[in-house]
């Protein structure tokens, strides 16, 4: 008999429904969400998640290695947000012009503010996790990080060449430092599993595109 199907086995006098294995994985998954949403990673242990599913410890095993690649498996769901709010202006056209090209980049802002808000304190615990193991690492910093650093350079090179950026920047070297202060921005932002001194969601896009705006469209690009 398998973990998964045991757990619909008589526990303790309580009978247990049997879950599926594509069910028992994403309420481990979900338990993951809801434990980094209270507290930080280094305290997240494998009993603690588990204990929020009604599976048996033993259970994780059949899904996952460790909580390091439970936590890329949180990636994968939420990187791939960050480059859909992000991809209109990402791959569009700088010959929309200046003023088209800030509202773009100002919508894909405040949708990547938007998406930290909701799953800050997970990518808090995955940047953490990076830290400590190199599976991590890898899909996190040299994979994410690293993609969209690459593809706002390459908007950030077309926008120069068609003359709505600073011939002065440095495509690569200004897309590293945008991308990098912005990603320990929003986590310190978001990433806190409590909200009492949260930063005001309105400030924080208001910070963001303020840098952003003024660094690749001029500071006369800002709003009063």
């Amino acid at each position: 008999m398998s973990i998964v199907r045991g757990e619909g086995e008589r526990r303790g006098g309580v009978q247990r429904r049997r879950r599926s294995p594509e069910e028992a994985e994403r309420a481990i998954l979900a338990a993951a969400r809801s434990f980094l949403s209270e507290r930080p990673f280094r305290e997240m242990k494998v009993e603690d998640v588990m204990a929020r599913t009604g599976l048996s410890r033993p259970a994780f095993y059949a899904y996952f290695k460790d909580r390091y690649e439970l936590v890329t498996r949180l990636l994968e769901g939420i990187g791939g947000l960050l480059f859909a709010v992000d991809r209109r202006w990402l791959v569009g056209d700088p010959g929309v012009g200046r003023e088209e090209s800030r509202e773009i980049l100002r919508d894909a802002l405040r949708g990547g503010a938007e998406t930290f808000g909701r799953y800050g304190p997970v990518l808090r615990a995955i940047s953490e996790a990076a830290s400590y193991d190199g599976r991590v690492e890898e899909m996190y910093r040299f994979g994410l990080i690293q993609r969209l650093t690459e593809a706002v350079a390459a908007r950030i090179s077309r926008d120069v060449e068609a003359g709505i950026s600073p011939e002065g920047l440095v495509p690569e070297e200004t897309a590293r430092a945008l991308v990098l202060m912005t990603e320990r921005y929003l986590i310190d932002a978001y990433g806190r599993p409590s909200d009492r001194d949260r930063v005001p969601d309105a400030t924080v896009i208001r910070t963001l595109e303020t840098i952003w705006l003024s660094t690749l469209y001029g500071p006369e690009m800002t709003r009063p």
